[in-house]
């Protein structure tokens, strides 16, 4: 199948108040930043610094893809969402389900999509609440260089076949997702490329495969012949009078 590369405008959006990690984490506006960058090297991030006065003030930056998948209908299989790395520092990442850009790719990123995470709530973790596209890439395992590949949840190869697109939050997970205030003044990040690379060859993107649907003949004809059963795509069979 042909890979689903992100459109252009994705990017990411920082919360930076002067305030306590709630405010930040939990903020509803914040700033877009890097949507014409093909690289950023805080594609997610969680910074604690001290401030004048002793206290301290935190940083949190998210990153928003959407994929277009308005031409899949059929089931399917399997799905790898890939993100070409460059640095690291203590990074753990996970995507989640967003609907930033007006929830169907329709408008530009937005300060206030900062916080457009499915089952995202204030003061809380999003364990348990979030929808989860791929599994956590934890600390000293993010790839410079490379690609980093999340393979995909049921929920995610649901919504490509359901969805005109599929829009994806990458977030820090051990103090971000898991709404966890940071212990020590550092920043934790990694560095990834957006799309507008050239010739593609650091895009983002995800691949996939098609359910193989129903493998059984039907009437004397070999499945490999059937295209469809009753007006119904053979890839979205799973049994014909119940077998």
């Amino acid at each position: 199948m042909p890979d689903l590369y992100s459109s252009t405008d994705d990017g990411a959006v920082y919360s930076f108040p002067n305030g306590s990690w709630a405010a930040v984490r939990d903020d509803d506006s914040g700033t877009v930043a890097a949507t014409s960058n093909t690289s950023y090297s805080s594609f997610t991030s969680v910074s604690k610094f001290n401030s004048r006065g002793g206290g301290n003030t935190f940083r949190v930056i998210r990153s928003f893809m959407w994929f277009d998948t308005s031409g899949i209908s059929a089931t399917v299989g399997s799905a790898t969402i890939k993100i070409r790395g460059y640095s690291t520092n203590n990074a753990s990442v996970i995507p989640v389900k967003s609907t930033a850009f007006g929830g169907d790719g329709g408008t530009a990123l937005a300060a206030g999509d900062i916080d457009a995470i499915t089952g995202f709530s204030s003061g809380a973790s999003l364990a348990g609440n979030a929808t989860t596209y791929g599994p956590a890439i934890l600390s000293g395992s993010w790839s410079n260089g490379a690609y980093n590949d999340f393979t995909g949840t049921s929920d995610l190869l649901a919504d490509m076949k359901n969805n005109d697109a599929v829009i994806i939050c990458f977030m820090d997970y051990t103090n971000d997702y898991l709404n966890s205030t940071p212990s020590t003044v550092e920043t934790v990040q990694c560095g990834a490329f957006y799309t507008d690379t050239a010739n593609q060859t650091h895009d983002p993107y995800i691949t996939y495969t098609l359910s193989t649907g129903y493998t059984h003949n039907v009437l004397g004809v070999a499945a490999a012949s059937i295209s469809e059963i009753n007006s119904t795509s053979i890839a979205n069979v799973g049994k014909v009078i119940g077998v």
